[in-house]
């Protein structure tokens, strides 16, 4: 269990980091309070780094003959509780003008009692405001965050599922960035790998292939090698790429000239220059083997 103290040096670099993103006061004081639940007073004092005391001396450089301590901005901050006093609307405001937000963002989530709002909404939106604005680490340790609400058991075959189907989203027709099918016609360097369990190794099969358009399907198969060919029929849905193989094997090579079929799932790259994922298909044992299959763009 982290300590009080591991937890606030943990707002602390969050808040910093997002400082460094340039992201605006609000801004980090809405993440800290949506991922800690820190109250919006405490979390906006947090956002700037500053302790108790910082907060009341920076007052007092506004307000000499208003002078207040740390004590007061302990009162404040912990209001609503019976400990706590109630800051005035003329305190509030001041309060904004050191922190640099409005009198709103300083009471955010108090006294909110309107109905008729789609459940979870606020985490949607809190979701997609990180999603946008966060960098790698800080959103990963959000996602690490989330998933202690999973079951242990359970944690991390539901951590990958959600990859994976995050993994299918990304490559939905309604994605803007998604490549035309004819713009993936033309020639493509092809790797998959796969386990050869007569050998006892994972190995890499490159191929070359000429991508052509048949209707709204892609199809080619690939120039012959040593050890075969092998054909794709493909269909594009944004950027995702679906569809079969068939696999070839060269009369005198390892597998004296057994055929091979199979599924693939790709996903575009951003330009369109290469399309990453695996294939899938069962063996000469009826065993289904998978691997990854990787295609460049010559």
């Amino acid at each position: 269990m982290t300590s009080r103290g591991g937890r606030r040096q943990e707002h602390r670099e969050l808040a910093r980091s997002l400082r460094a993103g340039g992201h605006a006061w609000p801004e980090i004081a809405a993440v800290l309070r949506e991922r800690y639940g820190l109250p919006a007073r405490v979390a906006m004092r947090v956002a700037h780094d500053w302790s108790q005391a910082d907060a009341a001396a920076a007052w007092n450089t506004r307000w000499p003959d208003d002078p207040k301590s740390f004590k007061n901005i302990s009162y404040w901050e912990t209001w609503p509780s019976p400990t706590g006093h109630a800051p005035s609307l003329a305190v509030l405001d001041r309060l904004a003008q050191v922190y640099e937000c409005d009198v709103a963002d300083l009471v955010a989530g108090w006294g909110e009692h309107r109905t008729g709002r789609p459940a979870g909404r606020d985490e949607q939106s809190s979701l997609a405001w990180q999603v946008r604005n966060l960098g790698l680490p800080e959103l990963t340790r959000a996602v690490a965050d989330w998933a202690q609400r999973l079951p242990e058991p359970r944690r991390r075959e539901l951590l990958l599922k959600t990859s994976t189907a995050t993994a299918i989203a990304a490559g939905r027709a309604d994605s803007p960035d998604g490549p035309a099918p004819a713009e993936l016609v033309g020639r493509w360097d092809s790797r998959y790998t796969y386990v050869s369990s007569g050998r006892g190794a994972e190995l890499e099969a490159a191929h070359r292939f000429r991508l052509r358009l048949d209707g709204a399907r892609l199809v080619g198969r690939s120039e012959p090698t040593a050890a075969g060919s092998v054909e794709l029929d493909l269909r594009a849905d944004g950027l995702l790429v679906t569809g079969s193989w068939t696999e070839h094997t060269a009369p005198d090579g390892y597998y004296r000239g057994a055929v091979y079929h199979g599924l693939v799932q790709l996903v575009v790259a951003p330009g369109g220059r290469a399309m990453a994922g695996r294939w899938m298909g069962p063996d000469k044992d009826l065993a289904v083997g998978t691997g990854t299959w990787t295609l460049t763009r010559v």
